[in-house]
């Protein structure tokens, strides 16, 4: 039994499993703080997902520092990245409500 914690298997899912937590909460924290409008389920997690992709990239670009990982990804990028998708929901729901006069 010894042999199956040791195994490589077991640290990959370990960082998956510490992956799908960074993306589920920072999806969840942009969903609650800027109210995108989308109700969709399964939405606040796919933003953080599409925040760990897209975040490194962004905070590579304005020179910020990467600040604390987990399993090799920065949670500082996971949250800016799902800040912008959130961002993008935001006026995609704002442009199709119409106007308000």
């Amino acid at each position: 039994m010894q042999q199956v914690w040791e195994s490589g298997l077991v640290s990959n899912a370990w960082d998956l499993l510490q992956l799908v937590v960074v993306a589920a909460l920072a999806g969840w924290a942009t969903e609650r703080l800027l109210d995108t409008g989308v109700r969709t389920r399964g939405l606040p997690f796919l933003s953080g997902l599409f925040g760990l992709y897209v975040g490194p990239y962004l905070l590579d670009m304005t020179g910020w520092p990467v600040g604390p990982t987990i399993a090799g990804e920065p949670l500082f990028a996971a949250f800016a990245g799902s800040l912008a998708i959130g961002c993008f929901l935001k006026l995609a729901s704002l442009g199709a409500a119409g106007s308000r006069w």
